[in-house]
């Protein structure tokens, strides 16, 4: 039934029906957009606001934002009435249910599902990350899921832009969004980036995987303790998905992938594993002990997924080949198998390194065949790629040398 304080129609055309979501400072209605003849979403600013000049500014900013981003992955804002006694943004009217509410009633998702939902997520971020938007308040009551079970995202009404001429509304120094999903810049109070969102995403995501929260405390300050001693494990659960989920849990945001649209590409392969095939999952082994994350690292790491007669294989290109002696620079220890490789496999990735002029062994060439066997292979391989080093080759690229998978 439609409250009988809010008028049935409002600003000459929107006709309010249902009330179906209620939040700090607004409510959202299912409402017809009478001129257009199609069913809409209508969010008021809550009366009590109406009179408050910056709340009325932060949600046509709201609006302004979200309008200047067209992603299937995020929901639309066809109209911003920021004026008069019913303020309001008419948006895109999903039909569905909030991702918290679907964790309310079912508890934590099956992982292939909760990773799709996350890389929906993932993209609708990486969308806004592109044109300089910070959501900032990445959490399950934000996130809608359509009859055809796709994630958007919605509500950017405490989003941050960081175009230099952008209208500050918040403070730095002040602590917005919900609690349990900010990361812990935004616990300090200090400046928010792209990688601010990705903590929401990860928190969200584990939430999925485990029906619970990765950090509960019951002060600010017991929760900045709880996540900077990092996250909790992901026991049982597919361990690329496990990894990239605590991945942007880390306290760090220089620690954390580099963008939504990485941590998207692994998650869209985690979804599209069958249920049972984790053992196909493979992470370049550890040559030596990693060094220091740094966002150059990242940048090399691209997942790939491999489709053939129904299996799907994720393998973490993570592996880039220094010379003889020297240690790989790989995945840091929160994302990647630790476990060191066998000195007989160090060095034949060495010999093929020293023959190839640096090129990086597949490791999939070796992967589950016995020393003997690798041995083989590898020589075969180095008289491959010595054939290609001789002159009118290419250069020692040979082929070994993976090509077109880095980001620049």
């Amino acid at each position: 039934m439609t409250d009988p304080t809010v008028p049935t129609r409002i600003h000459g055309r929107y006709l309010l029906q249902d009330r179906i979501a209620l939040g700090g400072s607004a409510e959202v209605w299912r409402a017809r957009d009478e001129e257009l003849d199609r069913p809409v979403a209508v969010k008021l600013l809550h009366p009590h606001l109406v009179p408050d000049e910056t709340a009325r500014r932060r949600f046509a900013e709201e609006g302004r934002l979200a309008a200047s981003l067209a992603h299937p992955g995020i929901v639309k804002v066809y109209d911003v009435q920021p004026d008069g006694e019913t303020p309001a943004l008419v948006m895109e009217l999903i039909e569905g249910e909030s991702l918290n509410v679907r964790l309310a009633r079912d508890g934590p998702l099956v992982p292939t599902v909760a990773a799709g939902l996350g890389a929906d997520v993932a993209d609708a971020l990486a969308e806004a990350h592109r044109h300089g938007i910070i959501h900032r308040d990445v959490k399950p009551s934000n996130i809608l899921i359509d009859e055809d079970g796709r994630a958007h995202l919605a509500d950017f009404g405490i989003a941050h832009s960081l175009a230099p001429a952008a209208e500050r509304l918040t403070l730095t120094g002040t602590v917005v969004g919900t609690l349990a999903y900010l990361s812990p810049e935004q616990l300090a109070g200090d400046e928010v980036g792209p990688r601010s969102d990705l903590f929401g995403l990860g928190a969200v995501t584990f939430e999925m995987l485990t029906g619970r929260l990765p950090f509960t405390a019951t002060s600010l300050l017991a929760l900045a303790e709880a996540q900077a001693a990092g996250p909790p494990p992901l026991a049982g659960t597919d361990p690329a998905l496990a990894d990239i989920t605590r991945a942007c849990l880390a306290a760090r945001a220089a620690d954390r992938p580099p963008d939504a649209d990485f941590v998207a590409a692994i998650l869209r392969a985690a979804a599209m594993r069958p249920a049972g095939r984790d053992d196909v999952t493979r992470a370049i082994p550890v040559l030596a002990p990693p060094p220091p994350v740094h966002d150059a690292w990242w940048r090399r790491a691209v997942p790939v997924a491999f489709g053939a007669t129904g299996a799907f294989v994720v393998l973490l290109l993570v592996v880039a080949m220094l010379g003889p002696g020297k240690p790989v620079e790989g995945a840091p220890a929160n994302f990647s198998s630790s476990t060191p490789a066998p000195p007989w496999m160090q060095q034949l990735f060495a010999d093929y390194a020293d023959a190839c002029g640096g090129a990086s062994l597949d490791p999939a060439a070796i992967d589950g065949v016995s020393q003997a066997d690798a041995e083989e292979e590898v020589a075969a391989l180095i008289d491959e790629c010595g054939a290609t080093q001789s002159p009118g080759g290419d250069g020692g690229h040979g082929g070994g040398k993976d090509k077109g998978h880095g980001k620049p």
